[in-house]
């Protein structure tokens, strides 16, 4: 397959998932990602310009939040790519724009879409996406505000994990498989990302518990994430618990981690 032939079958699978390519005449506003890593007063004006609209009223949960919905929708096609056609695309900063719909990143548009690595597609993909793409973001979102590095690592972490995830619903037969996969990423994973949190497996299905909250909890809704840090062990264990009894129709199950 080519890369238009990969990122169709990304966005054909996950229907959600939204991509343009091209830089034509379109109506849609879209914000270059090259900025968006690099400019701290770019990135930190998106995150004011949000931040009504998910209920923030301070810098740092708006840029929180923010990071985490971008590095979901860059992630979600690049981890794609790999899962559905071991390829990887190039998602490096300079071809790759986003646009906000509801208040956070909905749609990616590349100038042009283009395959890169030709020996270790796992490499390439942290080489492409990670290192040249959300580790930057990572450290400029930092730059931009009073947010910790460790809070926004477990934000791009949790959005690869349900990345992965965002797959399994339309291919329920390759369940075990994508698990494998995203096993295989996390431990080729740079430090930063590695220890942001871990896939544990609830029955027949995955979670995964991060290492740092978000901060939704501290916006207008006071919702905290499934994979929220702040809830305790025995809160966690029967949330858990729920999920294999409604597998199984027993009453609990055995967690594991890994």
């Amino acid at each position: 397959m080519d890369a238009s032939e990969v990122v169709d079958r990304v966005t054909s699978t996950v229907t959600y998932l939204r991509v343009t390519v091209g830089t034509g005449p379109d109506a849609t506003e879209w914000w270059p990602c090259e900025k968006l890593v690099t400019d701290p007063e770019a990135l930190g004006g998106l995150a004011r310009m949000t931040a009504a609209g998910r209920g923030a009223d301070r810098d740092q949960v708006a840029m929180s939040l923010l990071v985490q919905a971008y590095a979901f929708r860059i992630g979600s096609i690049a981890i794609g790519a790999w899962l559905l056609g071991n390829a990887v695309v190039d998602v490096a900063p300079p071809r790759t724009a986003v646009a906000i719909g509801r208040d956070r990143p909905n749609a990616v548009r590349f100038d042009a879409l283009e395959l890169i690595g030709d020996g270790d597609s796992l490499q390439a993909l942290h080489a492409t996406l990670i290192d040249g793409h959300l580790g930057p973001l990572v450290a400029n979102a930092h730059r931009a505000c009073r947010v910790g590095e460790a809070l926004l690592w477990a934000n791009v972490a949790a959005s690869c994990a349900s990345s992965f995830s965002a797959f399994v619903a339309p291919l329920p037969d390759r369940r075990q498989e994508i698990r494998s996969r995203a096993d295989t990423f996390f431990a080729a994973a740079r430090p930063e990302l590695a220890r942001s949190g871990a896939l544990v497996s609830v029955g027949t299905e995955w979670a995964w518990e991060r290492s740092a909250c978000c901060l939704w909890y501290q916006t207008s809704s006071g919702n905290r994430c499934a994979d929220c840090s702040l809830w305790s062990d025995e809160e966690r264990r029967a949330r858990y618990d729920s999920q294999v009894a409604a597998q199984t129709g027993g009453p609990t199950g055995e967690i594991v981690s890994s």
